[in-house]
């Protein structure tokens, strides 16, 4: 039964560091396929997660080209590199130089997109928050109106209040409060507007917190992506640089 040999092992060590590396960076591929489907460049939010789904795959194809580049590494070292290596179309280096530079320019292109997609929406929901603020002050104004006119009536029927009185079984203090109210109806009318006030504040206040979510939303999002999409383009950008524009230049030196 024949042993295995010394060289047989870092022979098939890069053999599975490189294979590791390809299938990784064609799953990495098919993934950046399947965020343009469905394709819906008019929709900020399909645009939102786009962008942002991109950087965070995009550190997929930074190991696939990490395990491919120490499978080469590797053969280097144990002198299992060929005579004469493949060079050009042929070359698999060559291919992951050209995509990675594709892919720096690419995460380069997605730092004012996703940034530009970010404030857009932002300023989507913000208007949103204040459409639907201003429709909360609106009805709070129509229904303490209504309120307002419907106690008046009730006030004006000593009948009606009777009833009012039994059905609603109030309190001594709030039949002292309906009393003034009988007295003098202008009490009814500033204790309504202190109630829509006060009212409206609480909503003010819920639409100011909504929106400084959005906002801080928005600048967590920017940061954390935009950075993300500025070291990948980094990253894949100084490779293509490495193994490209300075093999250009060894060429030429030589």
């Amino acid at each position: 039964m024949k042993g295995t040999t010394p060289n047989q092992i870092p022979s098939q060590a890069a053999g599975f560091l490189r294979l590791a590396g390809v299938i990784l960076f064609f799953f990495a591929l098919i993934n950046y396929i399947l965020l343009f489907v469905p394709t819906n460049f008019g929709d900020l939010r399909w645009q939102l997660n786009f962008t942002t789904q991109m950087v965070e795959q995009g550190v997929i194809p930074v190991l696939a080209i990490a395990l491919m580049f120490c499978a080469y590494g590797l053969q280097e070292v144990a002198g299992l590199s060929p005579e004469k290596p493949k060079q050009g179309f042929n070359s698999l280096k060559f291919w992951v130089y050209v995509i990675s530079g594709i892919l720096g320019v690419m995460y380069l292109v997605l730092i004012p997109l996703h940034v530009g997609t970010t404030i857009a929406a932002s300023n989507e929901t913000i208007e949103k928050i204040n459409q639907d603020a201003a429709t909360a002050k609106m009805q709070l104004e129509e229904r303490l109106q209504e309120q307002q006119t419907q106690m008046l009536a009730i006030l004006g029927n000593q009948q009606r209040l009777e009833d009012y009185i039994q059905e609603q079984q109030l309190t001594e203090a709030q039949l002292a409060r309906l009393q003034e109210f009988q007295e003098n109806p202008e009490a009814l009318g500033v204790q309504s507007n202190a109630i829509g006030q006060e009212l409206k504040q609480e909503i003010e206040n819920r639409r100011r917190e909504a929106e400084k979510r959005s906002q801080l939303g928005t600048f967590k999002s920017n940061l954390r992506v935009g950075l993300g999409s500025l070291l990948l383009a980094s990253c894949y950008l100084t490779i293509a640089w490495s193994g490209l524009i300075n093999k250009r230049s060894r060429k030429k030196a030589g």
